[in-house]
């Protein structure tokens, strides 16, 4: 990756930060104090990012590729196989869950999954490419690049729980982020993306009773460290240097 993408890259990931940061304590200012705070701000935000890209930065965010629905599954083998247990703890759940609060964190996951992957799925990883070659090592770099600045933007929940709690996400961001980035990358979709982080944070807000996590125990750490690393050997995999032509970029 050269200068040029790096610079501009970070650029508009610190434009992000900074309307984030604005918002925060524009919501303190006015004592608001709410989970579904989250949900005007991503609504927002998708659409200002959105406009932004149609008005400035041109970049095409979804790909037309010839691909099979075999391979497509094939792809998604790793969220195929988490859907499972995600759908196995909503019918634990959900029973003893108001209706109030899954209509909540269906709205809440949705808003959430839908900007964050517009923005560094589509957005980020589209600016690199645009400056960057298309090569295996290209290819890494924009993968970590984007996943790096996904897991220190979960930084920003300092605002509301502990350090062990968000640098426990900011981790799990950076994994989920090399795998959703290669499975981008293999499909030029961000529906696929959009669909796991969707199924991600709808099952955490659900279990959890909300966005905020408690600090995580030592077993909860091991647990995320397992899940992690299948991640990263995922999203290695499906962009590794056999699979180039079948890179949609």
């Amino acid at each position: 990756m050269n200068v040029k993408a790096l610079k501009t890259t970070v650029g508009i990931w610190l434009c992000l930060i900074g309307v984030f940061i604005i918002i925060h304590f524009a919501y303190l200012f006015a004592g608001i104090d709410s989970d579904n705070r989250v949900i005007v701000d991503d609504v927002l935000l998708t659409i200002l990012i959105l406009f932004l890209n149609k008005k400035y930065l041109n970049l095409k965010l979804n790909h037309q590729v010839d691909i099979s629905v075999g391979e497509v599954l094939r792809i998604n083998s790793l969220p195929i196989v988490i859907y499972f247990f995600y759908i196995t703890s909503w019918f634990a759940k959900l029973p003893n869950t108001s209706l109030y609060h899954i209509v909540d964190a269906l709205l809440l996951a949705l808003a959430v999954a839908v900007f964050e992957e517009t923005f560094f799925r589509g957005i980020l990883i589209n600016n690199m490419l645009r400056y960057s070659a298309r090569s295996f090592s290209g290819y890494l770099s924009v993968i970590l690049c984007s996943s790096i600045l996904f897991g220190v933007t979960h930084m920003v929940n300092l605002f509301g729980q502990s350090f062990s709690a968000t640098l426990l996400q900011a981790i799990n961001a950076f994994s989920i982020g090399v795998m959703l980035a290669a499975i981008y990358l293999r499909t030029g979709s961000l529906k696929w993306t959009i669909l796991y982080h969707f199924m991600l944070d709808f099952t955490g807000i659900v279990i959890n009773e909300g966005i905020v996590i408690a600090a995580p125990t030592p077993q909860r750490w091991f647990g995320v460290f397992v899940i992690d690393i299948l991640y990263i050997f995922t999203g290695f995999f499906l962009v590794r240097k056999t699979q180039r032509k079948k890179l949609v970029f």
